[in-house]
């Protein structure tokens, strides 16, 4: 089904060795903390954080950017399967953290169970997601985004060309939630993120996150997950 080229589990890193490379095989690129901008030839570009995965076709050119100090997974494979190309959204986080986890024995065997278990969520989230063009194209804005606090749904709409009531309808009916809600659970993912792994304060995180105050960064993130940040942060940490 896979057969693994070669891989690189990287620590934190400020930047890339190269900023941009085409393979013969395919190649996946993700984030295990920060952040980084991507462009893969023939898909939209976009900025991938913890929880998506970039797949470059053989013959792509992927181009690379840090924009926060990053750790990551970079794989070359060959397969028979047919990956999408760019980035993709995996829905089971709580799995693609174990199977980082299990990359750091640095076995030839775990390493091509752990990129096929990859490829194969990616296709699995990639079918799941309806074919509704603009609704792909107003979820990737709100992932490139949303740190920004003066983002609305307003403006998105207007960027779409179609009004807020019809984004939120068909994004609805994509996602079974509004726009406004969506955004608000993937910044408070992004805050969960940053409370395990950072010693950032709350402010800092606020603000990394869209958010213009701790206060309200708190309240959101609360009524999200029945915990306080600093209640969070002190079950989750080892």
């Amino acid at each position: 089904m896979l057969t693994l080229d070669g891989y690189l589990l990287a620590p934190r890193r400020e930047q890339f060795s190269l900023a941009v490379d085409t393979y013969e095989t395919w190649s996946l690129l993700l984030p295990r903390s920060g952040a980084f901008a991507f462009e893969v030839t023939g898909v939209p570009r976009g900025v991938a954080t913890f929880g998506d995965i970039v797949i470059c076709p053989p013959g792509g050119a992927l181009r690379r950017r840090m924009q926060l100090p990053t750790a990551f997974l970079h794989a070359r494979f060959s397969t028979e399967l047919a990956p999408p190309a760019g980035r993709t959204r995996l829905h089971d986080l709580d799995r693609l953290r174990a199977d980082l986890e299990m990359l750091d024995d640095h076995t030839e065997v775990i390493a091509t169970h752990i990129v096929t278990d990859l490829v194969l969520m990616a296709l699995r989230a990639h079918r799941e997601v309806p074919g509704d063009e603009l609704v792909r194209q107003a979820t990737a804005y709100l992932h490139d985004h949303f740190t920004s606090p003066d983002l609305s749904l307003g403006d998105l709409a207007d960027l779409l060309g179609i009004s807020p009531a019809q984004l939120s309808r068909r994004f609805k009916a994509t996602h079974g939630v509004t726009p406004v809600h969506y955004l608000r659970r993937t910044r408070v993912r992004k805050a969960r993120e940053l409370l395990t792994e950072t010693n950032e304060t709350l402010r800092t995180i606020a603000e990394r996150c869209g958010y213009r105050s701790s206060f309200y960064l708190s309240r959101v993130f609360t009524n999200q997950t029945g915990q306080s940040p600093s209640h969070y942060r002190h079950t989750t940490r080892v």
